[in-house]
């Protein structure tokens, strides 16, 4: 079981959830802002906050109202995050969050496809595309050694040879891990 924010990271977690609530009426950054569903988006984030290393480079890709890598990053601040989005308004909304708690973070506007050459040692991918699709993207933002991490229901086998573990998420599916290095570059 994954261990929960400490009591600075858990007011924090809280005023992030206000702002998201606040921006939700004006923009469609979540599909539910009651409290069960939020709670439930932060806590499949915060599962991989055991898992990943210290000081970690990490991209949150296609962020959007920036699950996983915000409550990641609110509970392990020695992580060197890059939240990743398209759409203007969700940007916004980032940069807010961001600025309001203070984050060390930079939020970066562009599209996933538009990727840099493998600079993260991690690229997180929540919400974003069926597996196989989400892998493509992802890969080319990861540098060798590196891994791939899905927020997904899908099973291991949809990983491919890339599969390298699972976070287990209960009855939400699973966090698939997978290999940057062993992903196909080409079109899915």
């Amino acid at each position: 079981m994954t261990q929960g924010p400490g009591p600075s990271s858990q007011a924090r977690i809280e005023r992030y959830l206000d702002e998201l609530r606040k921006w939700a009426a004006r923009s469609n950054l979540v599909g539910s802002t009651r409290n069960d569903a939020l709670r439930r988006h932060v806590e499949d984030s915060l599962a991989a906050a055991r898992h990943l290393p210290h000081d970690a480079r990490v991209v949150d890709l296609g962020s959007g109202a920036g699950f996983p890598g915000l409550p990641l990053l609110i509970v392990r601040p020695d992580l060197k995050l890059t939240l990743v989005e398209s759409r203007e308004r969700r940007v916004h909304f980032l940069r807010q969050v961001v600025r309001v708690l203070e984050l060390d973070c930079v939020v970066q506007r562009c599209r996933i496809e538009d990727a840099p050459a493998g600079v993260f040692a991690y690229a997180l991918l929540r919400a974003v595309a069926p597996v196989q699709k989400a892998l493509s993207l992802a890969a080319p933002w990861v540098k060798p050694g590196g891994e791939v991490w899905i927020w997904t229901r899908e099973e291991p086998a949809a990983a491919g040879s890339a599969f390298v573990g699972e976070i287990p998420l209960g009855d939400r599916g699973r966090i698939l891990r997978a290999r940057a290095a062993a992903v196909s570059r080409g079109t899915p």
